[in-house]
């Protein structure tokens, strides 16, 4: 729109009546060099204040010697001499009138709406849409600027990351049938394989696995490709899936994340795939993140790293250490990071590549870890160990657990045990998470070998071990004795020391309830007719607020939990029942309440508030119900009978 010189053109008459209070609109149609657009002209107390030009494409508004692209509702508020409003325009009203039908209706006309605000909201979607699409060009056609993935990368896929193929075997009578994804070929052998067997195809004689099981098999893993290109260079996120099929092995790479980066620099502009699971030339890419992509651990393909960490002053960081070793590490963290940690060349290069990964993947936005001494001159500084411990650490490659364990032998001056220490380093458990026991113990060997012995996973027996030494210091036992430290079956007295904790507790509700206990004592008789049994089952009414708690702490249910249905039975509202299996009544199985009033069974529950052969108990429960309803009866119709 050539908005000045519509500007030159003489503006609409001013209306014959001005309004005190309002603004008055008038119309007309502007024709200059075949360009048309309808002007509004804005009358405040009877002078010119703005002129608002539009067409099929554009809007403007001038006042007061300025141009604004404004909605009218905002011009209109500019001529009155208010604030245009932003966030709350949409429930701003406006203080406008037409001079006639004829001038609004002209306006309208001209724009094809309805009203003005119509064609505004209009012409705006039209507008984001197309500045959409012009972001959507930008966008591929930077994406298409990115290099393709490397050849050689599927190649490292396949042999590193997704190694070996799969012999799918099914016998079928007397004969094995198989398929290798090795060599695609299928037939069969008299004599077969054991699922898991190490073989090779009998076709291809390449080595395979067999596999009896599946029909196929699946594996994911996350890739990070580095590449150059002109004065930038890309950090790339993939999902690899291989997927061993009959006859065949497939990989896949799926691309999530692109990071685009100028040389020198190891900061960029990251851009999102929009498709969940779609190759580097059907992904879309955008610069908002909805489905909450992130950069992960991940294996780096080591193919092109000479070339390309350069790009990023990264020649010398040790990342191709790491790729090279195959080390999942957080590619990402460690590029962004890197030149605030210099260190982490040293570690890695010295053959740390566990501990330089767990560093990069925990401590990388937080600062560093408290085992590494950051500013020391040497590696044995900056692990804060001797030389023999740093050779130990190199053997293991050992990470962080190891790294704390082997600084605690120096604090301590005590002796782990290599054994200890790859036990230690495999189940990757800490100083801070054994604490408590080493001070009862004071020797770690002796710990790792009373662990090697347990069933339990190792965290669960530590948290196990350490609150069943705890409760036994409360219970008055002399802990520094190997009979009460060492238990030959850990979880049973935990379990014990658990359970005499509960008693305890209960004996002090117990004394609260004294009341209670009396009160269901006295409703004793009327429950005695719920008493009930047939040739498997048999149902005793609780009697004391005691049997209820223990009721609720073998079942792990809230019978028991506090007073409630303790009360209920006293005010003879409903009571509690115990379902029995004839074969083991000393066993707690179901929990019932039933309704005092009306003899109807309100709930009924086993361990964990659920309900095993619920159509079987379900059933059992009926006869039981039909069996007191009609002893009731039976009583109304007795002449000279008490109705309870």
């Amino acid at each position: 729109m050539k908005r000045t010189k519509f500007l030159r053109c003489e503006p609409c008459n001013a209306p014959e009546k001005a309004s005190e209070d309002k603004v008055v609109a008038a119309s007309q149609i502007l024709d200059i060099d075949g360009e048309r657009a309808v002007e509004i002209s804005l009358f405040f107390r009877g002078d010119l204040k703005g002129r608002y030009f539009a067409d099929k494409e554009n809007h403007s508004a001038y006042v007061d010697g300025k141009w604004y692209t404004c909605r009218l509702k905002n011009v209109v508020r500019i001529c009155e001499g208010l604030e245009p409003l932003k966030n709350d325009y949409y429930y701003c009203s406006t203080d406008m009138a037409w001079a006639s039908n004829e001038d609004e209706e002209r306006a309208q006309d001209f724009l094809e709406t309805w009203s003005i605000d119509s064609y505004e909201g209009s012409l705006s979607c039209r507008k984001k849409q197309k500045a959409i699409e012009r972001k959507i060009d930008r966008i591929n056609q930077q994406m298409a600027d990115i290099p393709c993935v490397p050849e050689e990368a599927e190649r490292w896929l396949e042999q590193e990351i997704f190694p070996g193929h799969i012999l799918f075997i099914k016998k079928t009578g007397k004969r094995t049938m198989y398929t290798c994804t090795g060599c695609g070929c299928s037939s069969w052998k008299k004599k077969g394989w054991k699922h898991g067997e190490k073989t090779t195809c009998p076709k291809c004689g390449q080595s395979v696995t067999a596999n009896s099981r599946q029909y196929e098999k699946t594996r994911t893993a996350p890739v990070v490709i580095l590449q150059k290109y002109g004065r930038q260079w890309v950090e790339r996120q993939f999902k690899a899936v291989c997927k061993w099929a009959a006859g065949k092995k497939e990989i896949q790479m799926f691309e999530q994340i692109r990071a685009i980066i100028p040389k020198g620099k190891c900061w960029g502009k990251v851009w999102y795939g929009t498709i969940p699971e779609a190759d580097e030339f059907e992904q879309d890419f955008w610069d908002s993140n909805p489905q909450n992509k992130r950069f992960l651990s991940s294996y780096l393909y080591p193919g092109n790293l000479q070339e390309v960490l350069p790009a990023g002053e990264l020649e010398r960081s040790g990342m191709d250490v790491l790729a090279n070793k195959g080390r999942k590490f957080n590619v990402n963290k460690f590029i962004t990071t890197f030149h605030e940690r210099p260190y982490l060349e040293y570690l890695a290069k010295a053959g740390l590549s566990r501990l330089t990964a767990e560093i990069v993947d925990w401590y990388g936005w937080w600062g560093d870890p408290n085992e590494i001494c950051t500013y020391a001159q040497s590696l044995q500084g900056a692990l804060q160990l001797d030389g023999n411990k740093v050779n130990r650490m190199k053997q293991l490659d050992g990470g962080l657990c190891t790294l704390n364990w082997l600084q605690y032998e120096e604090l301590e001056e005590v002796k782990i045990p290599q054994e200890a220490l790859e036990y230690l380093t495999k189940k990757n458990l800490r100083v801070g998470e054994c604490e408590d026991i080493l001070r009862e113990l004071k020797s770690v060997t002796r710990m790792v070998n009373y662990m090697q012995k347990q069933t339990i996973p190792p965290k669960k027996l530590v948290t196990t071990w350490r609150d069943y030494l705890r409760m036994a210091k409360e219970e008055g036992y002399n802990t520094e004795d190997d009979i009460v430290r060492l238990p030959k079956d850990l979880k049973a007295r935990h379990d014990y020391m658990v359970e005499l904790g509960n008693e305890r507790a209960d004996e002090k509700r117990l004394k609260r309830y004294i009341k209670l206990d009396r009160q269901i004592k006295e409703r004793l008789a009327e429950a005695k007719r719920y008493f009930w049994e047939n040739d498997k089952y048999m149902i005793i009414p609780a009697g004391t607020c005691e049997e209820l708690i223990i009721e609720g702490r073998t079942l792990h249910h809230c019978v028991g939990r506090d007073d409630y249905y303790m009360k209920k039975m006293a005010a003879g509202e409903s009571w509690i029942l115990f379902l029995r299996k004839k074969e083991n009544l000393e066993k707690a199985y179901y929990t019932v309440e039933i309704s005092m009033k009306d003899d109807r069974i309100l709930q009924y529950y086993s361990e964990f508030d659920r309900q095993p052969n619920k159509t079987t108990i379900s059933k059992v429960l009926e006869k039981f119900e039909q069996s007191v309803k009609c002893r009731h009866q039976a009583r109304i119709t007795v002449p000279g009978a008490n109705i309870a």
